[in-house]
């Protein structure tokens, strides 16, 4: 049964996922945003206005983790969110996901607004607004299940056919091309930053938070794309670069210009080849890697969470101090910011977080308080 094996690498690739949210928001101080075809609001709080210094190579490495980090956590939401439920059912996954998203979401929510950076309001979700849009998507799922019953089996055996082999899989961005369009209209994910309705790029998240919950109901897709996760990857590699060529070309090109016009359709086609491409080479990749157990890995599978929700202020306050008072080359800037707030998050994390009530929270029990003391004094 599928619901007994451990996804190692998938684990992996989610906490990946999570960690590389500290090399993105560190990165976004030296975007060119005209130069990609970003909107201006992708320099988030923090963007100076007046800040001239940028990075053609931050921009590269920005656009692509950006486009597949979110769809990828999503799919993974997804695929474990049917593995709980197989094990445990419906009720059990969703007093399982209160505990893990709703209490940090809350928390995170007054700790940001209230305390950091003093918005006199929760309404605002910041880097948080995915725990939002998760929430939204187990009610749904929820709701689907229920209405689905009395046509059981007639509609997810006609989606299971895609899922048969590695082929068969790509015919998923026929369905995957529109609600890319309307959830990244600007290449960027058009989200709602504040409680209230998800923005459009809700109906891309759930889109892939389905394709996870059927690739786990056919979970021997994983084991194929393991075994061709360099042929994906690849084909990833060479749509990204085209993708990111025509949006050198958006920044670049006239306002107003059919050439313009051209560019930004066939951007839009093009977009959502790269990311379903690198996603389903990432997941080959690491279930290829990662087929048991490491200790290292598992630490920093659990310590993910904690770094997400914790590094954002860290990064600010760390590229506040680097681009006020220094003059440092943008990439050794945010190389600096990413190591420094990493470490401070893994300190915070040791300490505060992995033998406490927080980390049970988060991800379970991880042993008792005199844990920490052992492994502070390494006996």
């Amino acid at each position: 049964m599928n619901n007994q094996i451990r996804y190692h690498g998938l684990d992996a690739l989610r906490a990946l996922a999570m960690i590389l949210g500290v090399v993105l928001h560190a990165s976004m101080f030296y975007l060119e945003v005209e130069e990609v075809g970003m909107v201006e609001i992708m320099g988030y709080e923090a963007k100076n206005k007046e800040q001239v210094l940028t990075s053609e190579s931050i921009n590269l490495i920005f656009t692509f983790i950006h486009a597949w980090r979110m769809p990828v956590f999503f799919l993974l939401a997804g695929f474990f969110a049917r593995l709980m439920i197989q094990k445990r059912g419906v009720s059990n996954l969703l007093k399982n996901r209160t505990v893990r998203i709703v209490i940090p979401f809350l928390s995170g929510s007054i700790v940001y607004n209230l305390i950091l950076f003093e918005t006199g309001t929760l309404a605002e979700t910041h880097h948080l607004w995915f725990l939002y849009d998760l929430l939204w998507m187990y009610i749904l799922l929820v709701l689907i299940k229920l209405l689905r019953k009395p046509f059981h089996g007639t509609i997810t055996r006609q989606f299971d056919r895609f899922f048969q082999s590695p082929v068969t899989l790509l015919w998923v961005l026929v369905l995957l091309l529109p609600v890319t369009v309307i959830g990244r209209p600007v290449f960027t994910n058009w989200i709602n930053p504040n409680v209230g309705i998800p923005g459009p790029f809700f109906g891309l998240g759930f889109s892939y938070f389905l394709i996870g919950w059927f690739m786990h109901r056919n979970a021997n897709i994983i084991i194929l794309l393991a075994h061709k996760w360099k042929l994906y990857l690849t084909l990833g590699l060479i749509t990204f670069t085209l993708y990111y060529l025509l949006l050198l070309f958006l920044g670049r090109a006239g306002e107003d210009t059919l050439e313009q016009g051209l560019a930004y359709l066939f951007a839009l086609l093009v977009s959502p080849f790269p990311t379903f491409l690198i996603i389903l080479g990432l997941i080959g990749f690491t279930q290829a890697i990662f087929q048991t157990g490491n200790i290292l890995v598992s630490y920093f599978v659990d310590a993910s969470y904690w770094i997400y929700l914790m590094h954002l202020f860290v990064v600010f306050a760390i590229a506040k101090i680097i681009i006020e008072k220094t003059t440092l080359d943008p990439v050794l800037g945010v190389s600096i910011n990413i190591v420094i707030t990493s470490v401070i998050c893994l300190i915070t994390y040791h300490i505060f977080v992995r033998y406490t009530p927080i980390g049970w929270i988060l991800h379970g029990k991880k042993g008792e308080l005199r844990d920490l003391i052992r492994s502070l004094y390494g006996a």
